[in-house]
């Protein structure tokens, strides 16, 4: 079955069942082996930091938050900028615009494999910690809290930035700014109440103090203006150029 087939969605001889293993098998290869990787490597660089730590006499709570800052602040950023490099770089973008599939979808589905890729890390790594008796934050049941909202709004303000600039360079600075600005000025977001739903940090940095995980859902909350801004762009089909392209 050729890529273009399965860009075009066009029925043919293959079975719908198939077809569909077909059209995501295709997205992988799209995709590379960068972008997922980037849950992986962030799982590295925390366990290296933690063994690091405990070369240096650390004690097991401080091993812990090693760990956590790994899941809560590393994870986040990274899929954040795996996933405007998706975005940004996209090749063939143009073809879109004459086949029945809209882009929209392809970068959704590419999107949707990336954050497989980084919910099945996180969980994984989650068990492990815990299992290995270093999980000293908020009970597990509550881990995914720790990583997916910063994810997602951090995530969606990188493919909003990438589809209105249509630059690599801002739709990877702007939220690695965010992220960085909210680590130097903790003290804004803990001494404004209304400023603390946003802050990405409330584990690792504030002690999970109480009330954080309403602050996380209403992060969440928050992605939703930033995805619809981002899909309203992505029915602009000169969005699909780049300014040499056009």
């Amino acid at each position: 079955m050729s890529w273009i087939t399965v860009l075009s969605n066009e029925p043919g001889d293959v079975p719908g069942a198939l077809k569909d293993v077909e059209i995501w098998r295709h997205e992988m290869r799209r995709l590379g082996w960068v972008a997922p990787a980037a849950p992986a490597l962030v799982v590295l660089v925390a366990v290296a930091g933690a063994l690091l730590a405990n070369g240096n006499g650390a004690g097991r709570s401080q091993l812990s938050g090693v760990l956590l800052t790994g899941l809560e602040a590393l994870l986040p950023l990274a899929v954040t900028l795996a996933a405007a490099s998706v975005v940004a770089v996209g090749r063939v973008r143009e073809l879109h615009l004459s086949l029945p599939t809209r882009y929209a979808v392809v970068l959704g589905r590419r999107l949707a494999l990336l954050g497989g890729a980084t919910t099945a890390v996180a969980v994984v790594f989650t068990v492990a910690v815990w299992s290995a008796g270093f999980w000293y934050g908020p009970t597990p049941l509550l881990s995914p809290l720790l990583w997916a909202p910063s994810t997602v709004w951090l995530t969606s303000l990188a493919v909003l930035v990438g589809l209105a600039s249509r630059s690599l360079l801002l739709a990877t600075t702007v939220p690695a700014g965010v992220w960085l600005g909210q680590q130097l000025f903790t003290p804004a977001f803990t001494d404004h109440d209304w400023l603390r739903p946003f802050y990405l940090f409330p584990v690792t940095r504030l002690d999970a103090y109480p009330g954080w995980v309403v602050d996380r859902l209403l992060l969440a909350a928050v992605t939703v203006p930033l995805a619809v801004g981002a899909a309203v762009l992505l029915c602009q089909p000169e969005r699909m150029l780049t300014e040499e392209e056009v």
